[in-house]
């Protein structure tokens, strides 16, 4: 779930950390603070090709009741991204995950759209996690072009989902 209290680093262009912030404050929008934030995510894939995709429930804040990765979120303060996806996998799916067992898909920088950091990581496992209530409604095992066409359709989903499932259907079929 999300914490508001959650401090983040901010980071320059560069993805260094030049600050810190508390999550509600950064996402006031008449007072935005200078920097980027960072966040982790993660594709959970099956012996099949799919992907575990799960549905945001309709209290969260962003996207509710979309299509969102098998497991994400903020890198707290003092955190890499490996680390935050450890955590997140534990909130949000109670799964101990080692992180030397994640494939590094791709970094995606700021953008317009997306106005973060993002590192985009892999994570072979073939059953459903148990995953937090809270945070999901549902799961679908796709294939990333199936998911692609969901998403093509307007299914609602976070915003990066496309770029980002784009990306994976690349890197996979080199």
């Amino acid at each position: 779930m999300e914490d508001e209290d959650e401090l983040l680093d901010l980071v320059d262009e560069n993805d260094k950390v030049i600050n810190t912030v508390n999550r509600i404050l950064y996402y006031q929008k008449d007072k935005k603070p200078t920097g980027y934030l960072r966040s982790a995510e993660l594709f959970i894939r099956n012996n099949k090709g799919q992907l575990w995709i799960p549905r945001r429930t309709a209290q969260r804040k962003i996207a509710p009741n979309g299509l969102d990765y098998s497991c994400g979120g903020h890198v707290a303060s003092g955190e890499d991204y490996l680390t935050s996806l450890v955590r997140e996998a534990k909130e949000e799916l109670n799964m101990d995950i080692n992180p030397n067992s994640l494939a590094y898909i791709k970094k995606f920088y700021p953008t317009e759209g997306s106005p973060w950091f993002r590192s985009l990581y892999l994570y072979e496992y073939d059953e459903a996690p148990e995953y937090n209530r809270a945070d999901f409604q549902e799961y679908y095992w796709l294939t990333p072009q199936e998911l692609l066409s969901k998403l093509e359709e307007g299914e609602p989903a976070k915003s990066s989902m496309i770029v980002t499932v784009q990306q994976v259907i690349n890197k996979l079929t080199k």
